[in-house]
């Protein structure tokens, strides 16, 4: 991303009557004059970046972001104020510097939700440069004793409490209503999926922020993949594990009235995402979906609560997965373009066979463990499906695939299976049911030896 150096002098699009934070020696907060002899950094789409937040310090985090220290006439939140001219963007000095903050924050987050002990501040990513480790980047709630095992649980939890106890939320659920800026309601999200990890959080969120289930449906059917499709469906996985455990109904029907199923097999099914320039992104998303409606799924009381229409749905769609990940080698996969009436037209691609060639985790096991829940708890769709030829077909090719297997099938990956030489018998070889040779003629072949002496006795004998 391109970037230029600038200074209060080119921040036009700021509100120049905000201030900055008197210095105080306790928190270490630069004075106006201060900020001013350094050098702030403008980039694209009203971002910007101020060199006393380049830190991973939760404490100075957190004040910037919660507008703490700031004299009271000017400690007004603009992001629920709405812009008069959606060609611009209205926004205070006060909320570029809460921009950072909140960036930095969450990324200090995933950093320990990860046991890690470095990360990329915004500044580092823009510049390109390398990540920070934590400690030296301000973070102090470490332990002094460097020989001492790390928690990092109970440090990222500490830090959440932080989040919780200082009002953060509430401003970065306005934050996240306001789309002036790209890449905030991203990085909104990041935050909330990362403190929604504790379950006692994640029932404060669906207690106070009733509309929120809804925003997050919204933003999975509407939003962009990248920015808002794919964090919205990593929080809404964290909210569906406490609405199922503490059996939330109220938050569960909202689901269902929204449709849920039906949104995420339509977004399955459009072909979009399913190029080269985008499949990374789209398995990521479908493994989060997966798992969301695996843990929507489990217990027979809420399968019943879907349409029958929306389940079998989503069990076709599990089918179609599993029957991708056995399609033969000259089938699976293919993400050459090809020419048409010389114009370049992109194939789509089996994205389960390319994440399996490059090593990207993909959660098809949520495929089938949904499958079997929807099919346990639902008579009818498991008798459907037990009287189903496709899905017995889908059944051989995977334990064609999956079954164990010899030294010699591993050898022999293309042999042919043969047909009982026996008229009377339609019985096909595989892998379970290997055909007997005629040790008299070496060429015909036989399911069992009843059907070789049936052969032999009508017409075998005399050829």
């Amino acid at each position: 991303m391109r970037c230029i150096a600038a200074n209060r002098s080119v921040l036009t699009v700021l509100d120049q009557n905000a201030t900055l934070p008197d210095f105080n020696d306790n928190n270490q907060t630069a004075m106006t004059n201060d900020i001013e002899c350094m050098d702030i950094i403008q980039f694209a789409d009203g971002w910007y970046s101020y060199p006393d937040l380049n830190t991973f310090n939760s404490d100075l985090l957190l004040d910037t972001l919660t507008i703490r220290h700031i004299k009271p006439s000017k400690a007004v939140s603009p992001w629920n104020v709405k812009a008069e001219n959606p060609t611009v963007i209205p926004l205070t000095e006060i909320a570029t510097r809460q921009l950072e903050a909140l960036f930095n924050l969450s990324q200090l987050l995933f950093g320990l939700a990860r046991a890690e002990q470095s990360n990329y501040t915004f500044r580092d990513l823009q510049l390109g440069q390398q990540p920070q480790r934590f400690r030296e980047a301000g973070f102090n709630k470490f332990p002094n004793n460097n020989n001492r095992p790390i928690d990092f649980f109970a440090i990222f939890q500490l830090v959440v409490s932080d989040v919780v106890k200082s009002g953060a939320i509430d401003i970065v659920f306005m934050m996240h209503k306001d789309s002036r800026i790209r890449c905030v309601k991203q990085k909104c999200l990041d935050l909330l999926s990362n403190v929604a990890t504790i379950p006692d959080v994640a029932r404060l969120i669906l207690d106070r922020y009733s509309d929120f289930l809804i925003q997050l449906v919204q933003g999975i059917r509407d939003g962009h993949l990248i920015e808002e499709k794919i964090p919205s469906l990593s929080v809404l996985l964290r909210l569906c594990k406490v609405i199922v455990n503490k059996n939330l109904l109220d938050s569960y029907q909202s689901l269902i009235d929204m449709q849920f199923i039906d949104i995420i097999i339509d977004l399955f099914d459009t072909g979009e995402y399913k190029y080269i320039d985008s499949v990374v992104y789209f398995i990521k998303f479908e493994s989060l979906a997966l798992q969301c409606l695996n843990i929507m799924l489990q217990c027979a009381e809420h399968v019943d609560m879907w349409s029958e229409k929306a389940q079998i749905r989503l069990v076709n769609y599990c089918c179609t997965l599993l029957h991708k990940s056995v399609l033969d080698d000259e089938q699976k996969y293919n993400h050459h373009h090809h020419h048409n009436n010389n114009n370049q037209k992109k194939t789509e691609i089996n994205h389960l066979i390319y994440a399996e060639q490059h090593s990207i985790i993909h959660s098809l096991s949520y495929a089938t463990l949904t499958f079997l829940s929807v099919v346990r708890c639902r008579k009818e769709i498991g008798i459907f499906y037990r009287e189903n030829e496709h899905f017995r077909e889908l059944l051989s090719a995977m334990r064609h695939k999956y079954g164990p297997r010899n030294e010699d099938e591993d050898q022999d990956e293309n042999r042919q299976y043969r047909k009982c030489s026996n008229s009377l018998c339609q019985m096909i070889e595989n892998d379970q049911v290997k055909f007997q040779t005629c040790p008299h003629c070496h060429k015909l072949t036989y399911c069992s030896q009843y059907c070789r002496e049936v052969h032999w006795t009508l017409n075998h004998n005399l050829s």
